[in-house]
């Protein structure tokens, strides 16, 4: 099958998730010999090197867009929210991106059999192409903008013009729709109207190198319990409702230290925060971290928490088992209907959240008997297989 591939960008270029998931798609749509052809902003440097004679069937295609290194620092730097919109035009960006693969589409004379589109980023091209090529169009959803704003249906109607306006039309025209989540599918039936027969779930996976990693002695372990939260400082991350839970672990136990990795518009709010409650001792903000010291954080950590306010799936705790690390998990994820064993809490409940954290450092054969039973939950996911569903999905179109 012969696939026009439409991402934002492809491992090892880094912005968040999307990357590690368009990489793993591509990898294995090429493992079972499709012809893809991937279009991303811009073909980098690294991304040449990397993918050098690792495809057999398939070409990466960029396409030379100015905005790319903006939005690459812009992911890095902040985060994507409602809040932050007026530090790049993403809907000039998804336009431009729309016009250029359409130009360059005409000038090659790509033969394809059907499209496959990234989130509200591509999406616009995607519905663009199908209308002149008269394809099958799949959108891939790994998040909405429904999660950005933290899970407020009422912020929507200000974005019909932005996001929410092209997923809107996305649902109308895709012929189907992956999400990540059964949490995401319903979501684009209650607050988009999508059609529910369109829709697919097909689950994110850990690593193909997911194994048990040995945790590193560090000076700092010999005086503190270590609690880690990984991700973007943002309002739908809830990283807020951690640091509130801290207040409480800290007001019966001294050496629990709090690090909260990552970086976002929330980030001087919570400093800040830390300060009111009168907690800053026990809590670190590390800002951006590369990939080495994200695995030396789970390394060092004891309990790793992902308290969302809504979030499609979550990756990071994939990460965090890998270094048999107790792990809270709020049930606004994607993730908590793969992990049925971990334990979880609705993310505004930091009573439950703080009595979960004091409980496995009280008691660690808990948490112990959590990851046994997590590494279970999630024994029979892989990319491999979730490939394996989406070429279904495109067999059942073409």
């Amino acid at each position: 099958m012969k696939i026009l591939f439409l991402s934002w960008g492809v491992f090892p270029q880094k912005g968040g998730g999307l990357e590690k998931v368009t990489y793993y798609y591509l990898k294995y749509l090429d493992y079972f010999n499709n012809n893809v052809y991937l279009f991303i902003l811009n073909l980098t440097d690294d991304v040449k090197s990397f993918w050098d004679n690792k495809l057999k069937n398939s070409k990466i295609f960029g396409l030379n867009m100015k905005v790319y290194q903006s939005y690459i620092d812009y992911f890095k730097y902040e985060s994507f929210t409602l809040y932050k919109r007026k530090i790049i035009d993403y809907k000039k960006a998804v336009i431009e991106y729309k016009d250029k693969i359409i130009d360059l589409l005409k000038k090659m004379k790509l033969d394809f059999d059907i499209i496959y589109a990234y989130d509200w980023l591509t999406a616009l091209a995607g519905i663009e192409i199908k209308k002149i090529y008269k394809k099958p169009l799949v959108v891939h959803f790994h998040s909405l903008a429904y999660d950005r704003v933290g899970g407020n249906p009422d912020v929507l109607k200000y974005l019909y013009d932005y996001d929410y306006g092209i997923e809107l039309e996305a649902c109308k025209y895709a012929d189907k729709i992956i999400v990540v989540s059964k949490r995401e599918k319903d979501i684009l039936v209650k607050y988009y109207n999508c059609d529910e027969k369109k829709i697919d779930v097909i689950y994110n996976a850990p690593d193909d190198d997911f194994n048990i990693r040995e945790k590193i002695n560090s000076k700092i372990k010999e005086k503190y319990k270590i609690v880690l939260y990984l991700g973007r400082m943002t309002m739908h991350k809830g990283p807020d409702y951690l640091l509130k839970a801290a207040k409480k672990v800290l007001e019966k136990r001294k050496d629990v230290l709090f690090i909260f990795a990552g970086t976002g518009e929330m980030l001087e709010y919570l400093i800040k925060m830390a300060a009111d409650l009168n907690i800053s001792k026990n809590v670190i903000f590390t800002g951006w971290v590369d990939d080495d010291l994200a695995e030396y954080l789970y390394s060092i950590a004891d309990i790793f928490v992902l308290p969302s306010v809504s979030e499609p799936f979550g990756l990071t705790p994939f990460e965090a088992l890998k270094y048999k690390d107790f792990i809270i998990i709020s049930k606004q994820t994607g993730v908590y209907e793969v992990l049925k064993n971990a334990l979880a809490v609705d993310f505004w409940d930091i009573n439950k959240m703080a009595d979960y954290i004091l409980a496995l450092l009280y008691y660690p054969t808990l948490g112990e008997y959590e990851i046994k039973l997590c590494l279970d939950d999630i024994k029979n996911l892989s990319w491999k297989n979730s490939v394996e569903k989406l070429i279904s999905i495109f067999n059942s179109l073409v």
